[in-house]
This record gives structure tokens, sequence and C-alpha cells, in this order.
């Protein structure tokens, strides 16, 4: 049954989510439902000759050439999604959920875009990543009270057998200087271990920037050896030997690491001491930059393979189960994927039949925009 473009507008006037029409060819606005115009504050003739900069926020993800290319992946693939931010007629910026469908209708082929608000739904997500950059730096809060926990007693050991020298009249110099400049290397021990953490967490609010994961791993290495020294277990570090350069905000990246890699160390203080071993690698992946954390646990369950990365979801007796959660939004939100499965091993260290992977791939840095290649 074919549709003219008058029978296709009445049938979305009335819908409640916003729609614009455009021209299949020319991608000009057509037309625009009332829902559309009242989001945009624009009357339908003053929204028809307008362009995507004339109604789009001025930031490069939404610059007219976007937008006419996720239109065209639309006339060719059928429908094509993408995160666009309108700015309506008062300067009001409109981040939504934007689905381009091709319709062929009697006359022409058109274009129906709907588009949705998601501020609110983008705020919930802002708040999540809020709280894994708050529970990264709680996760390292313990491990470094345990760590500096040694140099602040044997400053304190130092110190006091220095003052106890002081109240001996035949107590000789360089003994009490002895035990003050190994107080002033404790010091500087621990000044070390405060500032480590200083450089990782020295900004918690960060946009995107051109980063490296190996450098990221390198970053995160300290924290998660000190966890694993807590848990008595062997990291073993496989960097890729090719840089993996990626646009991203490091420190959330940083904390999806931290979290992979305490999940494994934690369940490998499971099992005997000498089967516990966790291998955190990066390798390029499919024209992606991937990072894989492998441990020698029992494997994922087949009926909970499918809930691991559902929100507030946990195998953990204490735990509270965002954790996954919250990697999967993360990693979604820097156009990645992330994914878990069960292994078998592959070389010599690997003698045990059963481990869990698991794996997040982002796009590389000169093609962080292209849509992760359909399994």
């Amino acid at each position: 049954m074919e549709f003219e473009l008058t029978d296709f507008k009445r049938m979305m006037e009335a819908m409640a989510g916003c729609i614009i029409v455009h021209d299949a060819h020319t991608k000009a606005i057509l037309w625009a439902n009332p829902a559309a115009c009242s989001a945009l504050g624009f009357t339908l003739e003053e929204l028809l000759p307008l362009k995507a900069p004339d109604m789009s926020r001025h930031a490069e993800p939404y610059r007219r050439e976007a937008g006419l290319r996720w239109l065209q992946d639309a006339v060719e693939h059928g429908s094509s999604t993408i995160e666009w931010c309108y700015r309506a007629k008062h300067g009001e910026e409109i981040l939504s959920e934007a689905i381009a469908t091709l319709v062929r209708l009697a006359a022409r082929d058109v274009v129906m875009v709907q588009f949705r608000n998601i501020a609110r739904e983008d705020e919930v997500k802002r708040a999540l990543e809020y709280l894994a950059r708050y529970n990264a730096m709680g996760e390292m809060a313990a491990a470094i009270a345990h760590e500096l926990s040694q140099p602040m007693a044997a400053i304190r050991n130092y110190l006091e057998g220095a003052l106890l020298r002081l109240q001996s009249p035949e107590t000789q110099r360089e003994h009490i200087a002895f035990g003050l400049n190994a107080a002033s290397r404790q010091v500087d021990h621990a000044a070390a271990i405060i500032k480590s953490v200083r450089e990782y967490v020295v900004k918690l609010e960060q946009a995107e920037a051109p980063a490296e994961l190996n450098a990221i791993l390198a970053e995160t290495r300290y924290f998660i050896e000190l966890k694993a020294a807590e848990c008595q277990v062997e990291v073993e570090f496989i960097p890729a030997a090719e840089p993996l350069k990626i646009n991203c905000e490091k420190v959330l990246i940083g904390q999806v690491i931290l979290n992979l890699a305490f999940n494994a160390i934690e369940e490998m203080q499971r099992f005997p001491e000498p089967r516990r071993l966790v291998r955190i690698s990066t390798a390029l992946r499919d024209g992606r930059a991937a990072l894989c954390v492998e441990d020698r646990g029992h494997g994922i369950d087949a009926a909970l393979h499918e809930r691991l990365f559902d929100g507030f979801f946990t195998s953990k007796v204490s735990g509270n189960g965002i954790g996954l959660a919250l990697c999967k939004n993360i990693i979604g939100r820097h156009r990645g994927v992330i994914w878990a499965q069960n292994w078998a091993g592959h070389g010599a260290l690997d003698e045990l039949p059963c481990g869990a992977q698991f794996c997040f791939a982002l796009p590389l840095l000169s093609d962080s925009t292209a849509p992760w290649p359909a399994s």
C-alpha cells in the first residue's frame, strides 16, 4: 500500500513523540509534527528552511556533515541511530536519542527522524560515572592505607629510638643521626606513595582526550599490585607491543580496568595459592584497542552469563552489584563494547581447564566514531 506525504503527515501528526521528516535525497526538512515544533520552539514555517547548524548545538559532533552522514546511513541501511543535541529557538539545548528511518512513499522517499529528550537519562548516567570515580578512590584508599601503615610505623620506631638515645649521656651523635636519616627515608617512601595516588586522581573531572591504553594500564598497575599483594595473588601484565591510541576519559577507563582486575583478584583469593594467577593483557583486536583480564577460577555459570552486566546483579555475598553495570555504561559511552566469556588455557602456564575472561574494546583514535562491526 502506497502513502502520499499528506497521508503520512496525518498519521504522524497525532503522535506524542517528536518527528521531523527529511527528503531522502536532499535531506531538506519537509515537515515536522506539532510535538517536534513545540519542543524546538519553532513554527513549522520557521522550521522548514533550517539546516543542521540552525537547530543543533555548536560543537564538533553536531556539525552539518555529521548530520548528513547519519541521514544518508539511514537511506542506505534502512535506519540509523545517533545521539544528537538539538538547539531550540531560544537557545535551549536538548540532548536526544534520534532514530532516522527510511520511509518509501508514493511520490518520493523520505527519512523520518524520531527524537526524544534523554537529558534526564544522561544525568543518571553521569551520576553513575561520578560513583565510578569515587568508587575508585574508595578502593584505592583501602589499599593505600595498608601500604602507608608500614613506613608510618617505621618512622615512629626510628623517632622513638632517637629520643631514647638523646636521654642517654653516652649516646654517640652518629647513632641519633642514623635513626633520623632512616626516618627521613621512610617519609620519602610515604610521600612517593601519596604522590602516585595524587598523579592518578589529580583531576576527577576530565573530558575525553587522546590517550594510550597501555599507558592507562601502566598507571593502574601500582594499585592492582597493592591489591594482589594483599590477597597473595600473582598478576601478569602483557601490554601490546604497539601503541593503542584512543580517545577517552582516563580516570573512567582506569576505573574499568581496576574493577575488572580487582574482581579477578578477589575470585582467585578463594583458591589454593599455586593457582592464584591473574593475567591482564592489551592487544589490537579487529581494529580496536582491547584489554582482557583472565583468571583461573571456576568460570562463568551459563545460567548467569546473560545477567552479568545487569544493574545490581552480583554473585558476591557482600557485593552491591553495580561494578560491572558501571563498566558497561562507561565503555558504552566511549563507543566501545565489553564482554565476558569462559576460556581454556593456552600455554605452559595454563594447565588449568577453565577460567573467566572479561574484556573491553575501544575505537582507535584515528577511527573513534566507527561503529563496532557486526558479528
